[in-house]
Order: C-alpha cells, then structure tokens, then sequence
C-alpha cells in the first residue's frame, strides 16, 4: 500500500513564487476541416511523448460552495505538480476536479494494476467510490457491509483482486476489516480489527499481516486506543500496542519497509479539552514504542489533532502535520532511529503531507480561506527561497501524490 500519509502562505510568504491553479475542466481539442473531395486526409501529428514525472500527481478531496446556491459540494481533485512547475503558472489541462462526489474524500487508495482507477472513501459515513481518473468520473458507488460505516481508509491486495475496508458496526462501534471483490465491490468476507473505530491500516509481510489504528471508544469507559498487528485474512491478532497517555487516540500510521512504525494521535472521543494535545509516537524497527514529549515548546504546540504522517524512509526522517498547532498550524520532523525532534515550520492550518515520486520534496495541503499547496525542500525542511505554491481545493484531512497522469 503506498503511503502518502494526509493551505495558502500569505502573499509576503510566496510572493514571487505563487502559482495559481484553475482547477476547471480540461478544454476538448479543436474540430480540424475536412479534407477537400478527392484529397487524402492530412496525417495525424505525431503527439510528443510525456515527459516523465518527477513531482507526480496530487490527488485530494475537498470542498467548494456553489457560488449560485451558496450549497457545499464535494469535489476530488487531480494535479499535474510537474505541469505546474513547468508553467510556472496555470498551464493547459494541468488540474482535473470532479465537482460533486458527494462526500469528503478522506483516504485514496490506489489500485496497483490499474493507475487509472482509485478508490475515495469517506470518515465517518456511507460514503465510498471507485473513480477513473483518466474519465475524470465515478465508476460506481461502494456501500459499507451491513450496520457498520466506512472510517476512511482501506487499501487492495497486491494481485488487486480484493479491496480491504475499515468499517466499524454503528451500534458498538466494533471494528472490522472488511473484505471486497474488487470486480463487483460485493462483500466476501471480514474480520476484527480488535478495538473500537479503526481508522488507518497498513499490509506488511507481503500482504499476510495488517498494521491498523483503533481509535479507541469513548473516554468514558470505552475500549483503549490501539494499534493492532492483524494476520491477513484470518484475523489472528498478532500484537497489540497501547498508549501511556489515556487521553489520546490512535489516528494515522505509517510503516516502513524494514519495519519501522509512527504513529501520530488526537484527543479521545469524549475529552474536548481546550488544551487536547495531538502527538506523535516513534518506534524504531526492534526498538520501544515511544511518545514524543521533548521539546515541550514543539510537543505542547501540538494542539487538537496530529493528521498526516508520511517518512523519507532513506534518511528516516518522519513528517507530520497539525492544522491547529500553536494556533495557526504546525508541520513538525522528527527522526525515527534516535527518536528525536528535528525541526518545525509554521504554516496556517496544513493537512495533507506527502513526498514527491523523486523522493526531493514534502508535498504539504494547508490554508483556511485560500486551501493551496506548498513543496518544502526535502533536506532542509522548509520552503525555498522561490517557493512553489498553488491553489488547490485540498481541504481533505490528506494528500497521496500518484505516478499515473492520463
């Protein structure tokens, strides 16, 4: 499953460096005149070859008010980043927006033998579709199994013959991975997930194991917050990790290759405390699963909810957002081998954060009034000097860049 684990600077935070997409619908070609009777048909131009990627593709939910109705709608959106980068401003076709999906989109889950189809589910609800991206249009709905709603995350077996769900039953709020034909999206099977309100889920050893967040139930005697380590599809639970801190939840993870694991946090269901800390927990591959608490200045400006976490596994640094950090937002390094604190920048209210395909930028979603997205400078962590920068319907809780652009 890939992982780029999910909004406008100032102007005197960009100025020079600002690029404004139009995220309107890409125009049709021009109708070319018919030959002259008698005369062959002009051969067809030969269309240049698409340069590779480097940035990728971001794709991202988000929402827009209809400026007629004054109604909310729901919109999922696909950028070109290295179209962005070449034009230097709004290029041709370098944005694609489905106008009304009618949920937000919270995860993107990426089907690994066809690039041109994703699966959008929504947090918290009924809401989930299969979209073709290069249609730019929604193949069909997916209804959550029976008594229970999505919880915003999922992801497809490796041969992509079965797509895997969080769900969790209304009544209890019991967790359960749910298992799809992804032919058809009928259910064929489940299993628990071993605790309340499951969120994000990782495949690891090949498909045989699933990492997943259990938020945990309500802070009034519910089941504790948890991550799980699940075997694949039988349900064996594997292990089991708990938190010190009673007042955070499990939220968003992000496993590497060797084995590596971060997890990031928000408040308890139940505990709405002004002061409610997100937070982030690193464990080192063999290592001990630890909370980070230093320095006090960082972690204690982690207000709310810590959102998106993704890590450049090569160097082992791992990102994370929080929209509400010191107020304003905060995006915050972290290094996973030592388990220590590396860096922060302020930007206002980021969500999404991703890395680009060649591995050389954070790909950040952040903004309030004017959502956009920003590219930090993977070594140095903060904005160059010229900063790219754009608008962006983005504000969905995540951003997942894409090697697929149709």
């Amino acid at each position: 499953m890939d992982h780029a684990r999910r909004r406008f600077l100032s102007a005197s935070a960009v100025a020079g460096g600002l690029i404004v997409v139009a995220c309107g619908n890409d125009k049709q070609g021009q109708n070319q005149p018919n030959p002259a009777p008698g005369q062959p048909a002009p051969e067809e131009p030969k269309q240049p070859a698409k340069p590779a990627l480097a940035y990728g593709v971001l794709l991202c939910g988000g929402n827009k008010i209809n400026p007629e109705t004054g109604d909310k709608v729901f919109v999922f959106t696909q950028v070109n980043i290295d179209e962005v980068v070449r034009a230097r401003g709004v290029g041709e076709g370098n944005a694609r927006v489905m106008t009304d999906i009618g949920f937000l989109a919270h995860g993107v889950i990426k089907n690994p033998s066809n690039p041109g189809r994703v699966v959008v589910f929504e947090k918290k609800g009924p809401g989930a579709c299969e979209i073709d991206l290069k249609e730019n249009k929604i193949v069909r709905r997916i209804e959550p199994a029976k008594g229970c709603e999505f919880y915003g995350h999922g992801a497809y077996s490796a041969d992509s013959k079965v797509l895997y769900a969080t769900e969790y039953l209304k009544a209890t709020y019991e967790g359960r991975m749910v298992i799809r034909d992804a032919a058809d999206m009928k259910v064929i099977g489940e299993f628990p997930t071993h605790g309340e309100w499951p969120h994000d889920c990782t495949f690891i050893d090949d498909g045989k194991v699933v990492a997943i967040t259990n938020g945990g139930g309500h802070i009034d005697g519910g089941a504790e917050p948890c991550v799980t380590y699940v075997e694949v599809p039988g349900g064996k639970l594997v292990e089991k990790i708990t938190f010190d801190n009673p007042l955070l939840n499990a939220g968003h993870l992000y496993v590497s290759a060797k084995g590596d694991l971060a997890v990031v946090h928000a408040m308890r269901e139940g505990y709405h405390g002004e002061e409610a800390l997100g937070a982030m927990s690193l464990r080192p591959k063999d290592g001990k699963f630890k909370t980070m608490v230093s320095p006090a200045n960082v972690t204690g400006a982690m207000k709310g909810e810590t959102l998106s976490v993704t890590m450049h596994e090569a160097s082992g640094v791992v990102g994370a957002t929080n929209p509400y950090g010191t107020n304003t937002g905060l995006v915050t390094f972290w290094d996973m081998a030592s388990q220590k604190y590396l860096s922060h920048q302020n930007l206002e209210q980021p969500r999404g954060l991703a890395l680009t395909l060649d591995q050389k930028h954070w790909v950040i979603t952040f903004g309030k009034e004017r959502p956009g997205v920003i590219l930090y400078d993977r070594e140095t962590r903060k904005s160059p000097a010229s900063p790219v920068a754009f608008e962006c319907s983005s504000q969905g809780s995540h951003a997942y860049i894409h090697d697929y652009w149709a």
